[in-house]
């Protein structure tokens, strides 16, 4: 061994010392990169987010602008008719207008009359307002009593689902279409790699097809690494000649 000085063994200590507060100044340089470059993509993703968010909230603005639009030009007119009668109404309850009156029969009449008078009927309207009235829609279990149940809540799913669908923006429509073409493409994915064992190869066999077919023909086997069983005397890799003599003396 070669014999150091103090002072060359105190050099080194302080070099050693220096290369170590390089290396840890390095690394928390580096560090504080990835953590400025982290904080910057952030920020970036964040903003790209509430631009997205904005441009929603500027289109759901805008459905609702047409659809109140929409709604007003849509009003329903009141028909010459209606406003006559309405108008006779509010004379004869407001300014004294008397109607005519029916005839009152005698009491000593005994003369049963079967026809009805139009003018009992309390059951029309002439406001519009009330004469056309909204279709309620019940939330939660809530139904109408007398009505078909199941008929109820198909309106309900149905009302809510065109309520729905007009709400939603195209980009919702387009990544809900989306969504539906990858289930379905998992969903296909999922029942091919579920094919019984007898429909795959020997490649596409897994380890779930391999304990089928052991529970299939009561194979049981211990330890490790131990092969596969054939499936098929044509997957033992042996020669033709040797095949025939198996399928000569009956092994299937």
């Amino acid at each position: 061994p070669k014999f150091i000085t103090k002072e060359e063994r105190e050099a080194a200590a302080i070099k050693r010392r220096q290369e170590e507060a390089d290396a840890i100044r390095q690394r928390n340089d580096e560090l504080r990169k990835k953590h400025t470059t982290f904080n910057k993509e952030a920020e970036q993703l964040a903003a790209r987010e509430d631009r997205e968010r904005e441009r929603e909230r500027r289109e759901r603005e805008r459905d609702r602008h047409r659809r109140e639009k929409d709604d007003q030009t849509e009003k329903p007119v009141i028909s010459v008719p209606d406003a006559e009668r309405e108008e006779a109404a509010v004379k004869e309850r407001y300014l004294g207008i008397v109607k005519k009156k029916r005839k009152v029969r005698s009491l000593n009449d005994r003369k049963f009359v079967f026809d009805w008078d139009v003018a009992e009927d309390t059951a029309v309207d002439y406001n519009p307002i009330y004469k056309e009235k909204h279709q309620i829609q019940l939330f939660g279990r809530g139904h109408i009593a007398g009505i078909d149940i199941n008929k109820q809540k198909k309106d309900q799913s149905k009302f809510y689902g065109m309520l729905l669908e007009e709400r939603r923006t195209q980009g919702e429509k387009d990544r809900e279409v989306a969504r539906l073409k990858s289930d379905q493409v998992k969903d296909e994915k999922r029942r091919y790699d579920e094919r019984h064992w007898t429909d795959k190869t020997l490649e596409e066999m897994v380890d779930r097809d391999w304990r089928i077919f052991k529970e299939d023909y009561n194979i049981t086997t211990r330890g490790g690494n131990i092969p596969h069983p054939l499936r098929s005397w044509a997957e033992a890799g042996l020669e033709k000649g040797v095949i025939d003599v198996i399928e000569a003396a009956g092994y299937k």
